[in-house]
């Protein structure tokens, strides 16, 4: 009796750095997407959200939508997409730490 109470607070306890890694790896690929964000509408795209609208080259539409998934925090999405707009263009990808 006493170990199915133990039990699955020692398997919560085992998974906790996990989880914690988990959520620090998440930080650094929001802060890796944003970086790549910043390149692409520094040098390519334009800003929805600036009242400047400046187009500086032709802007991949499914780029701007990974920029608005890299705001969503949604990563994993975006990274790939911005990777393949900037290497494309010439530009030279941020350093990931």
């Amino acid at each position: 009796m006493r170990l199915r109470i133990v039990w699955p607070f020692l398997a919560a306890l085992s998974l906790a750095p996990t989880m914690a890694d988990a959520e620090t790896l998440r930080t650094a690929d929001v802060a890796y997407c944003q970086a790549l964000g910043d390149i692409y509408l520094r040098y390519i795209g334009r800003d929805e959200s600036s009242t400047r609208k400046i187009v500086r080259r032709s802007g991949d539409l499914g780029a701007q939508v990974a920029l608005t998934k890299c705001n969503a925090r949604d990563a994993a999405a975006a990274i790939p997409v911005l990777e393949r707009e900037l290497i494309a263009n010439g530009l030279a990808l941020p350093s990931r730490t």
